[in-house]
C-alpha cells in the first residue's frame, strides 16, 4: 500500500479543524471540543496552534514533522483562510469579554476559558452557561480558567457579594460601590473603562483587594505585572490580557501616562505576525480595564484623575484575619459572586433603553451602573454620589488655589511655598507642606491642578504647581455612547508590537 504524501500527512493532520480570519485579518484555526460543543480557537502562526499540531502529528505518524513542510502548512491555512470561503472572513474575535448582536448588542459574553469552551450568555432576560460555535474566544498562556457561576439569592443585601465585600478593608459603602462600578464596566465589550485607583498606607489592604477584584472577572497566572518600561511592553501585555493591573506604582513616564489613558478609551497598534516583508503588519484596536495601586508617594496625573474610580484604604486595625481565611471565603462565594455580578449585568442591558443618560465624568461606566443598581441593593443616587464623592474640605488645596489664580505656574522648595501660602496650622514646617501636599493630590487633580516633585542636581527637592487648561472637566473622554456601543475608533497614535 503506498505511503500518502508527506504534505497529506499534514493535512490530514489539520483535518479537524476549520480555518478562518478575524476582524483584522489574523488567520485563526478552531477546534471542536467533542465532549461539550464548544470550540478552542487558536492563531495559525502561534505557539498555542504549533504545540497542538506537533502533537497531533506524533500520535498518528511517531514522528514529528518537518520544520520547512510544517512553515509551508502555515502558509497553506493563512491562504484558505483569507481566500476560500467568504463566510468565514472577517469574524469578531473576543478576549475574555464579548457580544452578540451587532454594533449595540443584545448579549453579553463572558469566557469562562475552561477545557470545555464554555462561557456565560448574558442577555435582558437572565443568562447561561453554555458553548456552541458562534462565539469566537481567545485565550493566552497565562489565562486562568473561570467557575460556572450560580444564582444567588433573591435578596442583594444578603448575596455571595457580601461575602467579597467583607474581606475587603473597604472604608464606606460608597468605596465598596465604586468597586462594584468598576467590575460591571469591566463585564462590558467596549470602554471607555474608568481606572481604578486603590491608595492608602503600607499593609493596608491594598495590593490584595486588587488581586481579588481582578481574579473575580479575568483570573491569570500572575495578578500584577511590573508596570512596563515601554509603550511597546504594555501593548504586549494588552494582546494577551483583558484587565491590566500594576501594583504598587510610585510614578509613571509621561509617555506611559498618555498610553494607559488612551488605552482605557481606544488605542490603535500594528503587530506584526511573523518577520518578513512578505507578512503585512496587523492594524489592531484595544481597550482595557485597568487597575493600580498606588503608594503614598504617587502623584495623580490629571488626565488620569479624570479618568479614575479612587478608594482610600484605612490602616488595618488589630483582629486581622490570616489571609489564607480570606481566600477561602472568596474561593466558596467565587460562582456566587460571578452569578451576582451576570445577574447585574443582565439587569443593566434591560434597563439601559429606558435611562436617562447621564453626562459628566465616566458618564458611560456611570450610566452602565445606575442601570445595573437595583441587582446590587443599591439606588441610583448612591451610585451617582459614589462616582462624585464630595471634595473634602482642605484649607491648603484652598491656598494653592489662591496661588495660582495670581500665576498659572509656580516652582520652588517647600520652605519658598510655606512662606507664599495663607497660614495653615497643619504645615508649620516645609516637610509638612510636603506631607500634606501628597495627601491632598488627587483633588488637586480633581481641581485640574497638577502638582509634581523633582530632585535637582546636589538633592534639592522641588515642587512644580501648574493649572491644567480647562480645570476639572473630562475634555479628553469621549463623548457618550450606549456603554454596548462602540464608538468607532477615533484616529490615534499608532504603536507597533513585535510578536511575543
Amino acid at each position: 500500500m503506498p505511503q500518502p504524501d508527506p504534505f497529506d500527512r499534514l493535512i490530514a493532520t489539520a483535518e479537524p479543524g476549520a480555518v478562518f480570519t478575524a476582524a483584522d485579518g489574523q488567520a485563526f484555526f478552531r477546534l471542536p471540543v467533542p465532549s461539550s460543543g464548544g470550540f478552542r480557537i487558536l492563531p495559525v502562526r502561534s505557539p498555542a496552534f504549533r504545540d497542538w499540531f506537533f502533537h497531533e502529528f506524533y500520535t498518528r505518524y511517531n514522528l514529528p514533522p518537518a520544520p520547512r513542510a510544517f512553515h509551508a502548512l502555515l502558509n497553506h491555512l493563512e491562504a484558505e483562510a483569507n481566500h476560500h470561503d467568504q463566510h468565514n472572513r472577517r469574524l469578531d474575535v473576543w478576549r475574555r469579554i464579548g457580544s452578540l448582536g451587532g454594533p449595540i448588542p443584545t448579549h453579553i459574553l463572558l469566557d469562562l476559558a475552561n477545557s470545555d469552551g464554555q462561557y456565560v450568555e448574558i442577555s435582558p432576560d437572565g443568562w447561561k452557561t453554555t458553548a456552541g460555535p458562534g462565539v469566537l474566544l481567545q485565550t493566552s498562556r497565562s489565562t486562568v480558567s473561570l467557575p460556572a457561576p450560580k444564582p444567588g439569592p433573591q435578596a442583594p443585601a444578603l448575596g455571595p457579594l457580601d461575602a467579597l465585600r467583607s474581606c475587603l478593608n473597604l472604608p464606606s459603602r460608597a468605596a465598596w460601590l465604586r468597586c462594584l462600578a468598576w467590575l460591571l464596566s469591566a463585564l462590558r465589550p467596549y470602554g471607555p473603562f474608568p481606572f481604578l485607583i486603590l491608595q492608602g498606607p503600607p499593609s493596608s489592604g491594598k495590593s490584595f483587594a486588587a488581586r481579588m477584584l481582578r481574579s473575580m472577572i479575568d483570573p491569570c497566572t500572575s495578578p500584577f505585572t511590573p508596570i512596563p518600561s515601554s509603550v511597546r511592553d504594555l501593548l504586549t501585555l494588552a494582546r494577551h490580557n483583558w484587565i491590566l493591573a500594576f501594583d504598587h506604582i510610585s510614578t509613571l513616564s509621561p509617555q506611559l501616562t498618555d498610553a494607559l489613558c488612551r488605552l482605557s478609551s481606544g488605542l490603535g497598534a500594528t503587530f506584526r505576525e511573523a518577520p518578513g516583508p512578505a507578512h503585512e503588519p496587523l492594524q489592531q484596536h484595544y481597550k482595557r480595564p485597568i487597575l493600580l495601586t498606588v503608594t503614598e508617594h504617587w502623584s495623580c496625573p490629571p488626565d488620569i484623575a479624570k479618568r479614575a474610580l479612587i478608594v482610600t484604604f484605612p490602616p488595618l486595625t488589630s483582629g486581622l484575619r490570616p489571609e489564607a481565611s480570606l481566600i477561602a471565603v472568596i474561593d466558596e462565594a467565587w460562582k456566587g459572586i460571578l452569578g451576582a455580578l451576570c445577574s447585574a449585568v443582565s439587569t443593566a442591558l434591560g434597563r439601559m433603553p429606558q435611562m436617562n443618560l447621564p453626562t459628566g465624568r465616566c458618564a458611560s461606566a456611570l450610566a452602565w451602573a445606575m442601570a445595573a443598581s437595583p441587582a446590587l441593593g443599591a439606588t441610583e443616587e448612591e451610585m451617582q454620589l459614589a462616582f462624585e464623592p464630595p471634595p473634602p474640605p482642605h484649607p491648603l488645596v484652598e491656598a494653592v488655589r489662591n496661588l495660582l489664580e495670581q500665576r498659572k505656574h509656580w516652582t520652588g522648595t517647600a520652605t519658598e511655598l510655606l512662606e507664599l501660602l495663607e497660614p495653615f496650622a497643619p504645615c508649620q514646617t516645609p516637610r509638612s507642606v510636603s506631607q500634606h501636599l501628597r495627601t491632598c493630590m488627587l483633588t488637586l487633580a480633581d481641581s485640574g491642578i497638577e502638582l509634581k516633585f523633582r530632585h535637582l542636581h546636589g538633592k534639592k527637592r522641588i515642587i512644580d504647581l501648574r493649572e491644567e487648561p480647562g480645570g476639572a472637566d473630562c475634555k479628553n473622554d469621549p463623548p457618550f455612547a450606549p456603554p454596548d456601543f462602540d464608538p468607532p475608533p477615533q484616529p490615534t497614535q499608532t504603536e507597533e508590537v513585535k510578536a511575543s
